[in-house]
């Protein structure tokens, strides 16, 4: 960062911020308030903690644009500042009660009066109207100045308030409570005016950093950790890109942020970063995590980006979000794309995502789409779900792909499965890695595992079936807790390498494993088995004895067919 885009770093308590004539607006496309009572409780006993010890209290970091004269834009630690201002206010509003009532009332009316000019905001000389020391953005300002500062309850109650503003007056109700149960008892306004001039304001201590533009701002949240900061990620990418379009008026700011609102509504506001990062590698060389802001800053820096990047963002997260969710109405369009994103939720794979969104606007039929969404899944069951590779590979491989169509050198079903052959895992390496497959028959590792089952049952019996259709449950042969007859062969460490092996499972009707299989011996079970309509299950009547040679072969033979099952060809 060059030295002059800093303008100060200093630390400074909340006395020295609000001095000398110094004022605060946060932008318009900041975020509204949104701290809640444990914020609040965590406030007090911080303050607790200073007036009984003396000592300062860090309150984090503030970043600040410098505009005009002694006014400042609160980039960073809005809520922290507002925060702070309501809990004055809570203190001017009970010396004002007092006052109200007779106590000491010439004296507390002035303490009052005094404590609002030097830190809420003081009456300018010209106009004589009272300017504010801290604006809040554009939804929370007119509730802030109208009614918390004049202390006045909102029309209609609490219950038409917006969100952040409801947040706002709860937040005063709770610091309110607060110093009337903390001062109620002696009563004497001296000591409430010394709690907000000796502790509040002089031992809550911030470092400030002041920057001359939006961009400096933005270059100090990357040098600070932004996740370390009040900021998220999302809201750091959400206020550079909006920042850019801060001198719009507010009508025509209003459908910017009504888009932004949108975009973050189907995506989800955490993975917001990680889908503009697919959007950004669908159509421009690969993008770490690390390089996604400054990627953004080098490629968004005029209004007219911001705009560009919004619509395209808008068309690919409606993509997004059906592609979280295999059973959105998204796919009613797309005949067989619903299975596909299904066992691509189901392994928990997104670095495909790229190909995806570029592939949408290349292809416009719709069965090619459906068709590249199953080379994705298959990919996903032999790479992320069998083989277990270092999933690094995937991401950069699939944005090289989602290039080739866009560049028009992968124009067809062709040149897709050949851009995706680099993550093809070879069908010897395959093999050898089903035949060696592990899974544990519980929660997702399980669901895993009965997809698995029903894919080979279809497969061997040629039954249309599907894990979520079927009935089955999950059989262990070798049971997970063996009876004490039948499996004496099996020492402790021979049970623990088998009974999670892909081929000491079957498929079994509830019925027939509740009742009559159980942790059996293996010559009763054969009886069992003999009675199921599943391939898997009454296959087993070739073996004469369950042992770890036996789970060994019968994996293997499994993995020939898994070989098939999930095959691609170049």
């Amino acid at each position: 960062m060059a030295r002059s885009t800093l303008l100060n770093t200093d630390t400074e308590d909340l006395k020295e911020l609000l001095s000398n004539g110094k004022s605060y607006s946060v932008p318009p496309y900041q975020r509204d308030y949104s701290w809640k009572q444990e914020h609040w409780e965590d406030l007090w006993e911080d303050l607790a903690t200073v007036e009984a010890n003396r000592e300062d209290h860090y309150m984090g970091a503030i970043v600040l644009e410098s505009g005009e004269r002694k006014q400042f834009r609160v980039i960073d630690g809005q809520q922290r500042m507002a925060t702070l201002s309501i809990l004055i206010l809570a203190c001017v509003d009970y010396l004002y009660g007092l006052a109200s009532v007779g106590v000491d009332a010439t004296a507390n009316e002035e303490r009052a009066t005094l404590l609002e000019s030097s830190y809420l905001g003081a009456k300018d000389p010209t106009s004589l109207r009272i300017t504010p020391k801290l604006k809040l953005n554009a939804n929370d300002d007119d509730f802030f100045q109208l009614n918390l500062a004049q202390r006045k309850p909102p029309q209609g109650g609490v219950r038409g308030l917006r969100d952040s503003e409801r947040l706002l007056w709860e937040c005063f109700q709770f610091f309110k409570g607060k110093v009337q149960g903390k001062f109620s008892t002696k009563k004497k306004g001296e000591q409430v005016a010394a709690f907000v001039s000796e502790i509040a304001t002089e031992r809550l201590v911030f470092i400030s950093v002041r920057v001359q533009d939006q961009l400096s701002a933005y270059t100090v949240f990357e040098t600070l950790n932004a996740r370390g900061l009040e900021l998220t990620e999302t809201d750091l990418l959400k206020n550079y890109l909006l920042s850019l379009a801060d001198r719009l008026s507010k009508s025509q700011m209003d459908p910017v942020l009504r888009q932004w609102a949108r975009i973050t509504a189907k995506v989800g506001i955490a993975s917001f970063p990680e889908f503009l990062r697919h959007h950004l590698n669908s159509q421009r060389e690969y993008v770490r995590q690390k390089q996604l802001f400054k990627t953004i800053k080098q490629d968004v820096s005029t209004l007219d980006h911001v705009f560009s990047l919004l619509d395209r963002l808008e068309k690919d997260a409606a993509w997004s979000e059906g592609l979280n969710d295999f059973a959105s109405q998204f796919w009613l369009d797309y005949q067989g794309a619903k299975e596909q994103v299904r066992v691509l939720n189901l392994f928990n794979v997104s670095q495909y995502t790229p190909l995806v969104l570029a592939a949408k606007d290349a292809f416009t039929a719709p069965q090619d789409l459906v068709e590249i969404l199953r080379y994705c899944a298959l990919l996903s069951v032999r790479f992320n779900g069998v083989s277990r590779r270092s999933t690094h590979i995937l991401e950069e491989i699939y944005n090289r792909a989602a290039l080739e169509v866009r560049r028009g050198s992968a124009t067809t079903l062709v040149a897709v499965r050949q851009a995706l052959r680099p993550i093809y895992i070879p069908d010897e390496e395959f093999e050898a890695d089903f035949a060696a497959l592990r899974l544990r028959n519980r929660s997702t590792s399980g669901k895993r595992l009965r997809y698995i089952l029903a894919r080979i049952e279809k497969q061997l019996s040629g039954a249309d079936i599907t894990d979520e259709g079927m009935t089955a449950t999950v059989e262990h042969i070798l049971p997970e807790n063996p009876g004490e007859v039948g499996w004496e062969h099996f020492t402790v460490e021979a049970h623990e390498r088998s009974y999670e092996r892909v081929g000491n499972y079957s498929l079994l009707e509830r019925g027939l494993n509740g009742q009559q299989a159980g942790n059996a011996a293996f010559a009763q079970k054969q009886t069992v088995y003999a009675q199921s309509q599943y391939r898997t299950s009454k296959d087993l009547d070739q073996f004469t004895d369950w042992t770890e040679e036996t789970i060994a072969k019968r994996q293997a033979d499994m993995a020939k067919v898994a070989k098939a099952i999930w095959a691609l060809t170049f």
